[in-house]
């Protein structure tokens, strides 16, 4: 039963934490250069295990259940929950929108060989089979979690063996400390997991402290291991080439059939992490803010719809912004209540100012070159 737990709890983590941002990854990485990613995204997995850890406490301590805004509601007063809550559900919408865009761009390439179909067609029923989803709950997919990402870690590797023998280890060794900006913000997206932290909690229904946070270290770093992977086969193999989306510019080297492949495993990592963070934002505008269920359904689902029918495609630049504004606010907001509710031995204390000071130069940094 522990064990059962332990790999739900694990896979509910994985599947909000992998999703679009990893196909951000090679060619933010490609820019910067694979070692300057490499170390990027070793601290960046390292600060979020801290911040999942930190929130993880916050939870397991407070008897109530809620989403974030909720907790920072509880523990810093109304005005920062209706600022927490803003920004958190900017993150909601611009991530689903990133989701819509990539996997109905990975939906067309499956489809294409059959059915002759639009890309917008395919942002459509991507955008709609998530939505029926969200609508019906968490246990429609609860089941398909581990399954989904123990296919995903079996085709990340078959990608890497597939190409291994075609990889240039020059392409490893470039650096460009100057388009840094993009792999700083791409890292941090590409690895918060906050949203998915209440329902990690919720799978440990006999308590166990010690299993519930080793889920929360484990669910933050296999993910960064398979980024890894990832973005050394990519950019081993295209280099500073590496399309925006990671798969499509490999097609002259390892052929249509890995396009293909790497289509699908889009698609996976998409639609599960989409499916997931809907539901974590219904969640939210039901328990934090009191909305009604239909009503939290069709605030959830409309606007981001919206946003892509305005003409919002450029994935690229959404994650790298969403990644940094995202991290200094929220992990600022979860820091300033661990102080307050664990209130941590000096050491501790000081790390998590340090972790704000880096986020907080961390946006401004990225801010300045996006502008």
């Amino acid at each position: 039963m522990k064990n059962r737990e332990f790999l739900s709890a694990v896979a509910v983590l994985m599947s909000i934490i992998i999703g679009a941002g990893i196909f951000g990854l090679p060619y933010a990485g490609a820019q910067s250069g694979f070692l300057i990613a490499a170390i990027f995204l070793f601290i960046s997995t390292a600060v979020m295990i801290i911040i999942h850890l930190f929130y993880g406490e916050i939870i397991y301590r407070t008897k109530e259940g809620f989403q974030l805004p909720g907790y920072v509601g509880h523990y810093l007063g109304k005005g920062a929950k209706n600022f927490i809550g803003i920004f958190a559900i900017i993150g909601f919408y611009g991530s689903v929108l990133v989701y819509v865009i990539i996997g109905g761009n990975f939906l067309h390439v499956i489809l294409s060989p059959f059915l002759n179909i639009s890309l917008f067609f395919s942002h459509m029923i991507f955008f709609i089979a998530s939505s029926i989803i969200v609508y019906f709950g968490l246990k429609l997919i609860s089941g398909l979690n581990l399954l989904m990402n123990s296919l995903l870690i079996f085709i990340i590797f078959l990608f890497f063996f597939a190409g291994f023998g075609h990889i240039d280890f020059n392409n490893l060794k470039t650096i460009d400390l100057g388009s840094s900006f993009m792999i700083y913000g791409c890292a941090l997206y590409a690895l918060l997991g906050i949203a998915a932290i209440p329902e990690v909690r919720r799978v440990f229904a006999n308590n166990d402290e010690r299993q519930y946070k080793k889920a929360i270290v484990w669910g933050t770093v296999l993910p960064g291991i398979l980024y890894l992977v990832f973005i050394s086969t990519v950019i081993g193999l295209t280099g500073k080439n590496t399309s925006t989306d990671a798969v499509s510019g490999l097609a002259g080297i390892l052929g249509e059939r890995v396009v293909y492949w790497g289509a699908l495993l889009g698609f996976l990592t998409t639609i599960t992490s989409c499916f997931t963070l809907g539901l974590s934002m219904k969640e939210m505008y039901i328990r934090d803010f009191k909305v009604e269920k239909n009503l939290a359904w069709l605030l959830t689902c409309s606007v981001p719809i919206i946003l892509y029918l305005l003409g919002m495609h450029n994935f690229i630049v959404v994650i790298t912004v969403l990644g940094a504004l995202i991290s200094v606010v929220e992990g600022t907001a979860i820091i300033l209540m661990y102080k307050k509710v664990v209130n941590p031995n000096k050491i501790v204390s000081i790390a998590g100012y340090f972790i704000v000071l880096l986020f907080m130069i961390g946006f401004i940094y990225v801010l300045a070159d996006v502008i």
